[in-house]
């Protein structure tokens, strides 16, 4: 198929023109000529059409070739322009190609012409081109000096290739990275082989799906300098395309977001790992935990989640002050991550609480692995060259068997921990027995509401004897549960589900009011005797607990100082302020103050000191062994001690015969409850008993 040329012929020869345009169309071409003969019709043709190429004939004279080059050069006009000459003309056809020509031919050599003409216009296409590209380099290196010199950032032009090679870069390069501009480019890798090694695939692959897709490149990513530090940049670009539309350059423009990253890193720390420890908290466990259960069902696969407490940690706190106590959870958590093989294992909840998530895990994992993390708490930590004894409680729960929701899991695991606690064992894995509030818990807590409303509670007495000369003190109050069904019921049973399901106050209050009542009455048989009530930790939050004791005793025309009330060092230590609050009111009324079961809390006397209590009773544990065990008999004998230097009126409970009694005696210990003197009984047998006795 022939070629279209669209071209201007300058001659007053209409048969010239012919020639020029037969021979063109012999060489392959399809000529659209247009033909003029002064330089009116040439300004005309120039501003009305589309022309590629000027042949002229030398012998015009209106315009010369000179002229004609010159009204060429006004329009901007840059295409080739062939001169055909006689011999003679050869002054003239030298000048025209001084002025702008491209080429010339003889009239005698017109055969040449389509191979003239192929030549003249492959090389203005490649002139065009280079000027262009040129014009294009001129106007992007202008467009982006100014933004180079004020923006505090690297701005760049590399080449759409998967290597970014670069073809330009801003002087921030040293400033980045370490290296100069004439470095940095003369590398055609240098942008890929800074990309650290973990984020290179990344990268390198988010620049490709940009380029393919026409879309601009935008992605943050890790660097690493010329030193070997670790950076963070922000890298935004756009794909410049050649006149095809491809991608040619990208050119963009790269911010250190270093310092946001480590911000960013710092909150996210605080956010899901623990300050003390550096374990992950309990907002990235429950996220782990809904993840990994989300993929359980996906998979079909078990998920056991271990629940770990420390044992009697708020003692071990108090004892020996909260700054060693954060050093013992220290050691904790390192145990704990060596034996399961990472730190990113284990979690931990708040206070002395641990957590562990086993994907893939059943109970029988479970069971091995809380195994593992109990001996690694086997041995003592040592705080100061003092060994502490640091226990545990484990739970154990797993999905879907106990839960496929990750509240519903950590309610149970819970749940099955405080089991092994309450039963001193562990692990535990969840089941019905250890939820307190299934149905069955919740028909006896009913029953027990009632039975306080019905008067089916019934105090038994245990009398506290002075070891000195065997009179008489005073009695302790136990309370016992007449169930129309299954008899008495002991304070074990029921206690427990009173302070869970909300009775303990009610139930404290019978207690108080039916003691009091009974204390009275001695009192009116001639009786000097004082009465004691045990109190429970939720008693001691009552803020009205003091007033209501108050106006009892007033009611009932007892003075404040019969009535003692005995606490134990964990309902003290529950909530210490809140408890000494209580504890001072109570004493500022002339009640009296007593510590039970000492020695089980791990507290100190010196922290006792602080209270306003006057009497220590020594747990029945060690008073029970000790005329047998040595080391029993020591602790009584320095309990003792230490209670009389701080003031206080010293009972042991548990005397169950005479050598204990005796030995009691000997330490100087003050008074004694048990079965040797007498077994806890009803309010009526007590008055016989105190007239025999």
């Amino acid at each position: 198929m022939d070629t279209p040329l669209h071209l201007l012929i300058a001659t007053d020869s209409e048969s010239s023109a012919d020639a020029l345009l037969a021979e063109l169309r012999r060489a392959g071409y399809a000529p659209d000529g247009t033909r003029v003969e002064d330089e009116d019709g040439l300004r005309n043709a120039l501003a009305s059409g589309s022309i590629e190429l000027v042949l002229a004939d030398a012998a015009l004279t209106d315009p010369s070739p000179l002229r004609l080059l010159s009204v060429l050069e006004e329009h901007a006009w840059d295409g080739p322009v062939i001169v055909l000459a006689q011999e003679s003309d050869e002054a003239l056809v030298v000048a025209a190609l001084h002025a702008g020509a491209g080429d010339y031919l003889t009239w005698g050599r017109l055969a040449r012409l389509g191979s003239a003409v192929g030549r003249e216009l492959r090389a203005a296409h490649g002139r065009r081109r280079r000027e262009e590209a040129e014009r294009a380099r001129k106007e992007a290196e202008e467009r982006y000096q100014a933004l180079v010199d004020e923006i505090p950032a690297l701005t760049y032009i590399s080449w759409a290739d998967p290597f970014g090679s670069p073809v330009y870069v801003s002087p921030q390069i040293k400033t980045l990275t370490g290296y100069t501009p004439a470095e940095w480019l003369a590398d055609r890798e240098s942008w890929v082989r800074s990309i650290h090694p973990e984020d290179r695939e990344r990268v390198v692959a988010e620049l490709t799906r940009c380029r393919e897709q026409g879309q601009p490149f935008s992605c943050e990513y890790r660097t690493v300098t010329r030193e070997g530090r670790v950076t963070w940049w922000r890298d935004d670009g756009r794909f410049l395309t050649d006149g095809d539309g491809r991608p040619q350059f990208l050119r963009g423009l790269i911010v250190d977001v270093t310092e946001r990253k480590q911000a960013d890193e710092t909150i996210r720390r605080l956010m899901y790992y623990d300050a003390l420890t550096g374990l992950p908290n309990r907002s990235l466990l429950l996220e782990r935990l809904q993840k990994e259960l989300a993929e359980s069902r996906t998979l079909g696969r078990a998920l056991a989640l271990l629940l770990l407490d420390l044992d009697h940690f708020r003692q071990v706190n108090n004892t020996l002050g909260s700054e060693n106590g954060d050093r013992v959870i220290q050691e904790v958590a390192r145990r704990l991550s060596d034996a399961v093989g990472g730190a990113d294992q284990v979690a931990r909840l708040r206070g002395d609480e641990f957590a562990l998530l086993l994907p893939g895990g059943d109970a029988t994992l479970g069971r091995q692995v809380a195994a593992r993390l109990l001996k690694a708490l086997a041995q003592p930590v040592m705080i100061h060259r003092l060994p502490v004894e640091v226990g545990a409680s484990i739970g154990i729960a797993v999905a879907p068997d106990h839960g496929e929701e990750g509240e519903t899991l950590l309610r149970r695991v819970d749940l099955a921990m405080q089991a092994a606690k309450r039963a001193g064992e562990s692990p535990v894995v969840y089941s019905s027995a250890c939820d307190p509030y299934d149905p069955h818990r919740l028909v006896v807590l009913g029953e027990l509401r009632r039975a306080i409303e019905s008067d089916q509670l019934v105090l038994h007495y245990q009398p506290k004897v002075d070891l000195k000369d065997g009179k008489v003190l005073g009695a302790e109050a136990l309370v016992r549960w007449r169930h129309p069904k299954q008899g008495i019921v002991p304070p074990d049973r029921f206690i427990g589900l009173a302070e869970q399901g909300g009775l303990i106050k009610a139930l404290t209050g019978w207690v108080l009011d039916r003691a009091v009542a009974d204390c009275r009455s001695w009192e009116l048989e001639g009786r000097t005797l004082s009465v004691a009530v045990n109190l429970s930790a939720r008693n001691l939050q009552d803020p009205q607990l003091a007033d209501h004791i108050a106006a009892l005793l007033e009611s009932r025309g007892l003075p404040p100082g019969r009535l003692e009330l005995e606490l134990t060092e964990s309902a003290v230590l529950a909530d210490p302020r809140r408890a000494a609050e209580t504890l001072e009111r109570l004493d500022d009324s002339g009640v009296a103050l007593a510590i039970d079961d000492f020695g089980t809390g791990y507290s100190s006397l010196a922290y006792l000191r602080k209270l306003p209590v006057s009497q220590l009773k020594i747990d029945k544990s060690f008073v029970m062994a000790m005329s047998n065990n040595h080391e029993d008999s020591m602790i009584v004998r320095s309990t003792a001690d230490l209670g009389h230097n701080l003031g206080l009126t010293v009972v042991a409970e548990g005397v169950e015969d005479k050598p204990t009694w005796d030995m009691l005696g000997q330490f100087g210990c003050d008074a004694a409850q048990g079965y040797y003197m007498a077994r806890p009984m009803p309010g009526a047998e007590l008055s016989a008993w105190l007239r025999d006795h």
